[in-house]
């Protein structure tokens, strides 16, 4: 064996042993790819995970798998999931325990839109309204139980056709998705059409980073250095909007999802406001506030949603 043969040899196991050292750890979001998750895809693909010792694999809702993260990480299928708060205390409930490790989003994007007016709660009495079959529109749900209103609900997979048909009065959407794909299908929706629950007493936020307890009190090391990774994925977004949309992109078109760079150009614009602190304006990973999160588990339990408390210092990292 030559002295060349030999170098490329050493180098060879080298590489070997670093992958084989790094630790796996499965992602899996709430939904397809899209730029709602282009932190994670940035991170994956600039390889902050692998600099972190982490092999990353992301499964999303709906490509790897009909089950929500919320059923999957509780049986051990995956390590990691996005989710909201009031999915992980709902899933406390039910024996699953996570825990938040990183808050992504600072407020909730989650708004109704009408074909009427809205005058405040009561203009939805007696009103159709669209949601989403797989969850995530609890926020709207509490808020009409709060206001005693009595609605029809209207489950969907996906999209904006119901809405659009007439089919529905209204329909639940976010801010930074079916929000931008009414305003691209109808044009300009009037303020007064819509209720924008980012600016009432219902502003939690949304998109967090879970992991179980068990998981963490078993890597508290690993989670740590996904959640370094995942910050500076988000903050390598800010800096390089078109990098990440063309990873974004990537990881859209190689499932097929039907959109296209302009429209996720914008879920990213408004994901990335999302990030910011309401108040202050600056970029903030900070868990959900105290007094929000008291407000979210009283909310929960006067609608039998939970069924006992749940203390911060246990749901919060």
């Amino acid at each position: 064996m030559n002295r060349n043969t030999t170098i490329l040899l050493f180098a060879v196991l080298a590489a070997f042993a670093t992958a084989s050292a790094q630790d796996k750890m499965t992602l899996m979001p709430t939904w397809m790819p899209q730029a709602q998750f282009a932190g994670y895809y940035v991170a994956l693909e600039k390889g902050f995970y692998a600099d972190e010792g982490i092999d990353l694999t992301i499964e999303h809702m709906g490509v790897n798998s009909s089950k929500p993260g919320i059923e999957r990480i509780g049986s051990g299928e995956v390590d990691v999931i996005i989710s909201h708060p009031i999915q992980a205390l709902m899933a406390r409930e039910y024996g699953t325990k996570v825990k938040n490790v990183l808050q992504i989003t600072q407020n909730t994007g989650m708004m109704i839109v009408s074909h009427q007016k809205l005058d405040g709660p009561q203009s939805l009495n007696g009103q159709t309204i669209g949601r989403w079959k797989s969850g995530f529109s609890e926020i709207c749900e509490l808020y009409c139980l709060a206001n005693n209103l009595d609605v029809k609900w209207i489950p969907f997979l996906n999209g904006i056709n119901l809405f659009i048909s007439g089919a529905i009065d209204a329909t639940v959407v976010m801010s930074y998705n079916e929000y931008y794909l009414l305003l691209e299908a109808i044009g300009d929706i009037p303020e007064e059409n819509t209720i924008k629950f980012s600016g009432s007493g219902y502003d939690i936020p949304e998109d967090g980073v879970y992991v179980t307890e068990d998981y963490l009190k078993k890597y508290p090391d690993r989670v740590d250095r996904f959640c370094r990774a995942t910050v500076k994925g988000w903050q390598y977004c800010i800096d390089h909007r078109e990098e990440s949309l063309d990873i974004v992109m990537q990881y859209v078109n190689r499932v097929g999802v039907r959109t296209n760079r302009f429209h996720q150009s914008l879920m990213l614009n408004e994901m990335i406001n999302m990030l910011r602190t309401p108040l202050t304006g600056a970029t903030d990973y900070s868990p959900i506030p105290r007094d929000k999160y008291d407000i979210l588990v009283s909310m929960l339990l006067q609608t039998n949603y939970i069924s006992e408390p749940v203390s911060y210092k246990d749901f919060v990292r």
